[in-house]
């Protein structure tokens, strides 16, 4: 099982729930197969109902295996079993031609697995007989009528109100093992015609607005002079693990550097499992509390604001940076309704001596470029930056290959990579003139792929480092394992430049702090983060909740509550 150190150890109880969760979807994706062969139907017929199913068996077992194939491959970047939006959206990317020989290259095996189970399953199928179904004798009826009845009852999970859904698995098994007892065709047939979140109603909404008000008031702290300029790099699947001052195993130095002489948070979490979950967050402070990422989703188009949008309105210019092809991942997009009104990718950087034959321009061509970009920006400005390189299948540039540090995971030696052009990008950044007045923030996406078994736990797949940085004036420190997740970002940026305006936020200032929890979400779970602690887990099907735990389930019931209303209502906006 190549994904087996994501889980805690697989009980006997874990294979059966797995088998329960197969047959369920046995049952749905089959379905039609079952029908077609118990209907009854004229002698005549036989022919073509004998074709028919070879053509119906075949595609559904290859749709049923081609799913959880590509999850094999797939489940050690996200963590997650796939959705239908997130899986169609994938092999939909502009991209992904240029990613197919890179993908074959590693998981051959993979490929060949599928293909011999696959031809093997159609080749027993075929040597099977298949008895004539007439439609003279009445027990064929009876026959159809139950053989389907039986498929949607196990189909449907039991003969409860509502059918079986993702979220069950957690009743029988632990959060970490759920997605080993789940399996990838279902999450897709679940996820299929996904109708978006449902308003929750755990409070009023007075209620819910004393524990908890998405539209919140920016406080000017004056710890900084005027209207600094702002640059938020977001630094690709830089988890912990492998980043932070203090960090032996850290594959990242002069970043560190850069960290400890800010406001860093060691314990930061992030809110996200992909690229696109994380830009929402950062940026506007929008999480993807639902099983689809927000940029892909219905909501997006709502009115909301980012920074850029935000801070527009006292005089702001602002650009984005992602050196992948334009269009990856919806990041133009997204930009534009965030209020950037720059957006540079592949396309404007327009050298494609510089590609990286991947995912776009390699980061020490593109980061340096950036900084002629910004020249051009009139201050202030809020500028930020999305990094590509340390992103699978971690191809270190020529020229930096014998400088870089390799370590256990193959990620390792691209987060080295980049940790050498963040530094490039540094000297020239401090020779600017804007350097001096500018708020640097810096953050991971998400966290990366690791075959570490002590590294796959539920709180080091959250936890990347965070951090804060002005060159003139001295941010205050943090407290060692103060949590600070993405959502806070945006909020504490406000109250970095002095800003007073209202606005939407579903994270907090880290200077007003309101003792809102931590909040990620994973298959209809919600989970808190705390040091030195298990995580808190709380999803609908728990009634009890013990008295320690108590009022931080009641914080995050009323977070997420506000955030499915605000969402839903398209209520986004301060005003």
């Amino acid at each position: 099982m190549k994904n087996n150190i994501f889980f805690s150890e697989i009980s006997f109880q874990d294979y059966c729930v797995g088998t329960w969760f197969d047959l369920v979807t046995i049952a749905l994706y089959f379905l039609p197969y079952l029908s077609l062969s118990l209907l009854p139907l004229p002698e005549v017929l036989e022919k073509i109902r004998h074709w028919t199913l070879t053509i119906v068996f075949s595609l559904t077992t290859f749709f049923v295996y081609f799913f959880n194939a590509w999850d094999i491959a797939y489940f050690s970047y996200t963590r997650k079993r796939v959705s239908y939006d997130y899986f169609k959206f994938m092999i939909s990317e502009n991209n992904a031609g240029s990613l197919m020989g890179e993908f074959l290259s590693e998981f051959w095996w993979l490929l060949l697995f599928f293909i011999l189970v696959l031809g093997a399953t159609i080749f027993i199928y075929t040597l099977l007989p298949r008895p004539v179904v007439s439609h003279k004798n009445w027990k064929n009826y009876a026959n159809l009528i139950l053989g389907v009845s039986i498929f949607v009852v196990i189909g449907r999970g039991g003969f409860q109100l509502k059918p079986i859904g993702v979220l069950e698995a957690t009743n029988y098994t632990s959060l970490e093992n759920a997605p080993a007892v789940l399996n990838s065709a279902l999450t897709i047939i679940k996820t299929f015609n996904n109708q978006g979140i449902e308003k929750k109603y755990y409070f009023s909404d007075e209620e819910a607005n004393q524990l908890f008000s998405p539209i919140q008031n920016a406080k000017p702290l004056n710890l900084l002079d005027g209207k600094p300029n702002v640059v938020v790099i977001i630094f690709e699947s830089f988890g912990s693990m492998y980043v932070g001052p203090e960090n032996k195993e850290s594959y990242t130095p002069f970043l560190d550097s850069i960290l400890s002489k800010g406001m860093y948070f060691n314990y930061g979490i992030s809110n996200s499992k992909t690229s696109m979950d994380a830009l929402p967050a950062v940026v506007s402070s929008i999480p993807s509390w639902m099983n689809e990422s927000f940029i892909l989703s219905s909501y997006s188009m709502n009115q909301f604001e980012g920074l850029p949008k935000i801070l527009a309105r006292e005089g702001y210019s602002s650009a984005f940076f992602h050196g992948a092809n334009n269009g990856s991942m919806r990041f133009d997009a997204f930009s534009k309704a965030a209020g950037y009104s720059n957006y540079f990718g592949r396309d404007e950087y327009n050298n494609e001596a510089h590609f990286d034959g991947n995912w776009g321009i390699s980061d020490h061509y593109f980061m340096s470029w950036s900084i002629d970009r910004m020249n051009e920006l009139k201050s202030p400005f809020v500028a930020s930056i999305f990094t590509i390189s340390s992103h699978h299948p971690f191809i270190v540039p020529e020229g930096y290959r014998e400088k870089v540090k390799e370590g256990p995971d193959p990620i390792c030696q691209t987060l080295s990579y980049v940790d050498l052009a963040f530094k490039e990008f540094w000297d020239k950044v401090s020779k600017q003139d804007w350097f001096s007045n500018t708020l640097f923030v810096f953050v991971a996406d998400h966290v990366g792929p690791t075959q570490r078994s002590d590294r796959t736990t539920m709180e080091w797949s959250h936890r990347i480092p965070i951090g804060f940085y002005h060159a003139s004036r001295r941010l205050p420190k943090v407290p060692v394992n103060h949590a600070f997740q993405q959502l806070d970002i945006l909020p504490t940026i406000l109250d970095l430049v002095n800003s007073n305006q209202s606005y939407f936020a579903m994270g907090t200032s880290y200077f007003q702090q309101k003792n809102i929890p931590n909040i990620v979400y994973d298959q209809e779970n919600l989970i808190h983060f705390q040091a030195g602690k298990a995580p808190i887990v709380w999803n609908e099907s728990m009634t009890d909740v013990s008295n320690e735990n108590y009022e931080i389930v009641e914080k995050m019931k009323a977070v997420y509550q506000q955030y499915t209303h605000h969402l839903i209502d398209n209520r986004m906006l301060p005003k």
